[in-house]
């Protein structure tokens, strides 16, 4: 186990049945109205088309409630570049552009698909700020199996009220610990983790599934600063390094055993 939360990188051990759910890195940067046409973000797909070549264009709805009821208001313009169902995708819009998945398989695949992002942005956009960058992993463990050994393959400081016996007669619906962390290097880290009841959410990010489980939330970001590839992809490192020490601190020997570690 890691015995502290934050310091030099750990190496990465290899989860083969990983509950690893999401990843996402997301640049924002200044408003470009004109992502919004067609025409105009044709070149952009020409440098992701042979990675991504399934293309869609997706208009935003809002929902605003006022003192005359509900209305639905159209919002922005979301392109969404794949690779095929259920594998990557990179989403550009007029304030960022991001690389997702639910497929992830390992760093250097990562950094890689981002790299190829990057460039495609920078040189046909050519933007001179990055407004934020961000870095997130989503953890779920969903197994009813795993979820009764929470305190086995957590961090007891991490279980929290989960691990304190209540009557039969009470039952723990949701419990969600937030914590925000700010570094020297003006960089955050934001750690939200909790057990969640069938059909329940805390972000628009984190879909609600029909069974009880438990979640690791990681997000690492930085504010506005200076659009420049290579310091772009070192800090994605940097985050996913920091993100990665995090979630060795809060898992157990235990934990990596049962998803797969050395199989």
């Amino acid at each position: 186990m890691v015995d502290q939360p934050f310091g030099a990188a750990v190496p990465s051990v290899p989860l083969s049945r990983s509950p690893l759910a999401f990843v996402v890195a997301q640049i924002r940067f200044p408003l470009v109205t004109s992502i919004s046409d067609e025409s105009f973000i044709g070149p952009f797909q020409e440098q992701l088309r042979s990675t991504y070549g399934d293309l869609r264009r997706e208009d935003e709805t809002q929902v605003l409630v006022g003192p005359d009821g509900v209305h639905n208001v159209r919002g922005g313009v979301v392109w969404r570049f794949s690779d095929g169902p259920d594998g990557w995708e990179v989403a550009l819009t007029p304030e960022f552009v991001a690389l997702a998945t639910g497929n992830y398989t390992n760093r250097e695949d990562f950094l890689t698909r981002l790299r190829q992002m990057v460039e495609a942005l920078e040189s046909w956009l050519h933007p001179p700020k990055v407004r934020r960058l961000g870095v997130r992993y989503i953890d779920r463990i969903q197994e009813e199996s795993n979820l009764v050994r929470l305190s086995e393959l957590l961090r007891l400081e991490v279980v929290g009220p989960y691990n304190v016996p209540s009557p039969e007669a009470v039952k723990l619906n949701n419990v969600l610990t937030d914590c925000d962390y700010a570094f020297s290097d003006d960089s955050l880290l934001r750690a939200r983790w909790g057990f969640l009841g069938a059909r329940t959410t805390f972000d628009p990010a984190l879909a609600p599934v029909d069974t009880p489980s438990w979640v690791l939330d990681l997000d690492a970001s930085h504010g506005e600063r200076d659009f420049d590839i290579s310091t772009i992809l070192d800090q994605v490192q940097l985050f996913s390094d920091r993100i990665y020490r995090y979630f060795r601190w809060v898992v157990t020997d235990e934990f990596l055993t049962t998803y797969g570690a050395n199989t």
